[in-house]
């Protein structure tokens, strides 16, 4: 991905961001907890991938380990469009702050790692991944918790 799209990219992540009303006061150390994401949530990534420029539609459930299973509505400049499920999301840590990380799967050898920011209400995360190991992956998104 080219420097300037990127840029683009994350200032725009950053505007989502603000916009949410994310940018807000840091969780009590007993607010930030992996357990108050249990319930279910709906994301949109967007970002570079093996598929090339992608855009996602992600639902999944988590429980109360942070634990649960996704179904990925995907559109890329590189793949056919598809709808695939039982794909593993978890959120591996969450500090105090909201700030920690989760991962995706998204089929065998096929997946994001994720650096989160939880808002202090627990009803919505940003995510990216900005994991070294992966550079040519760049998924960038918004979580919303569902109505019940």
């Amino acid at each position: 991905m080219n420097k300037h799209i990127r840029k683009s990219f994350v200032a725009c992540a950053s505007a989502l961001a603000m916009a949410a009303g994310m940018i807000s006061a840091p969780m009590s150390a007993s607010a930030a907890s992996i357990s108050l994401l249990a319930g279910k949530w709906t994301a949109v990534l967007s970002g570079n991938t093996g598929c090339g420029s992608t855009s996602m539609y992600v639902t999944f459930q988590l429980n109360t380990s942070g634990v649960g299973t996704a179904t990925i509505q995907g559109h890329s400049t590189g793949c056919a469009d598809a709808t695939t499920s039982g794909h593993a999301f978890r959120v591996l840590t969450l500090l105090s702050t909201g700030q920690g990380t989760a991962s995706l799967e998204c089929g065998a050898g096929c997946g994001w790692n994720f650096r989160i920011q939880a808002a202090s209400n627990n009803d919505q995360f940003i995510l990216t991944d900005v994991d070294p190991a992966n550079p040519n992956n760049t998924p960038t998104g918004v979580a919303l918790r569902q109505y019940p």
